[in-house]
């Protein structure tokens, strides 16, 4: 069966362009009516929801498949989410934004869990061809940082929501143009049957698939500051709205060029030396930040290690808990992945920076983010799978 290329890319296009309105303008827009420890904690709730909600729908899709397949619950998520998020016309109180990014968020983050187990099985864990269809998820987060960061130089940021909406709209409609994911071949379940053996006996696995999450969780905490206060921060450095923009779309730029020459890295290293190696990137980039955030050649420094902060250790998250999980447990865990690492991690890292960031101030925020991406480097060291073969 072909390969859907474009529409799975361009649901990787809407979503994540979806995602570069929240990142570097919903703080600015929240801002308006809330304080920095508000924010905080809005943006933890919003990200704690993501903790509970890829396990239930995963569970859901598991007990329900003879009732319901996968890509139609896929459609029911685009549709509530678009729903929820189009009672923000009725929110001013700070419950009732509370309320609108947890309902919204229960069912928008059950949505790329379910793309990326499609996207895997139509692929058959090709790393190089999920790189090729996830890339335009990184262009759809640079055009429409770019665009909004221009735009907001000369209209109201109170317009961010129409965008997101149409945007959801969009991720909604996509979901009824893709086909259903490739059936599982006979000899995938004997694989998996005799992966799950092997995964239950092995304790050097079950000690990889636990340093795994855990650096995965550390690594969304020292993200917390960076998605939730990265464009108030430059803000209050006096860089302009489109400046701001250009920033964050050049950290995605850089991670479309990881997207694009993965095969360079996975031909010559390890997934575990890839691992240490970005993160202690990423430790690098948030000292940067930290000191050097007002000196721009620095600052574009350290925006492109971005591309090792998140792109080269998101794909090989990805690699690695496909082998984790492998066959039809997959849904399961990309959902468990999501859940740790971009929700309790993120709800953690969101909540404890709207804290201390008023306490403490950016640098000292930023800093305690580069000791705990050292932290997660040990972890790594340590834990990780010295060979890229599970089996």
């Amino acid at each position: 069966m072909k390969v859907p290329y474009w529409r799975l890319s361009g649901f990787y296009g809407l979503y994540f362009a979806l995602i570069g309105c929240i990142m570097p303008f919903w703080g600015l827009y929240l801002q308006q009516s809330f304080t920095a420890a508000d924010i905080g904690i809005l943006l933890a709730l919003f990200s704690s929801i993501r903790i509970f909600a890829p396990n239930l729908w995963a569970s859901l899709s598991h007990f329900s498949e003879k009732f319901i397949s996968p890509i139609q619950l896929l459609r029911l998520a685009g549709v509530m989410m678009l729903l929820c998020f189009s009672a923000i016309y009725w929110a001013s109180e700070f419950w009732h934004y509370a309320v609108l990014m947890l309902s919204y968020g229960f069912f928008w983050s059950a949505i790329l869990p379910q793309y990326e187990t499609l996207t895997l099985n139509h692929i058959r864990d090709d790393l190089d061809a999920y790189s090729n269809i996830r890339l335009w998820g990184s262009v759809g987060f640079i055009l429409t940082v770019s665009l909004l960061g221009w735009a907001f130089d000369y209209i109201s940021i109170n317009h961010l929501p129409e965008v997101m909406l149409a945007l959801m709209l969009a991720i909604a409609l996509n979901g009824f143009v893709l086909p259903e994911g490739r059936q599982l071949q006979q000899h995938m379940e004997h694989s998996e049957e005799s992966a799950e053996k092997r995964i239950a006996t092995s304790s050097a696995i079950n000690l990889g698939l636990i340093s795994l999450l855990l650096i995965n969780v550390l690594l969304q905490i020292t993200h917390g500051p960076y998605y939730v206060f990265f464009s108030i921060y430059l803000q209050q450095l006096n860089y302009a709205s489109w400046v701001i923009g250009l920033l964050w779309s050049l950290g995605v730029l850089a991670e479309i060029v990881v997207f694009w020459k993965i095969a360079f890295f996975i031909k010559r290293w390890s997934q575990r030396e890839l691992v240490i190696f970005s993160l202690l990137m990423t430790s690098t980039r948030w000292w940067l930040t930290a000191y050097f955030a007002d000196v721009g050649f620095i600052l574009i420094l350290s925006q492109c290690l971005h591309a090792f902060s998140f792109g080269l250790l998101h794909v090989i998250s990805v690699k690695y808990i496909s082998q984790f999980f492998p066959g039809k447990q997959q849904l399961q865990g990309q959902a468990l992945y999501s859940a740790l690492g971009f929700g309790l991690g993120g709800a953690i890292g969101a909540y404890l920076a709207g804290i201390a960031w008023v306490s403490y101030g950016a640098t000292w925020v930023f800093l305690v983010a580069a000791l705990i991406a050292l932290i997660a480097a040990l972890i790594a060291f340590y834990g990780l799978p010295r060979k890229n073969n599970l089996g």
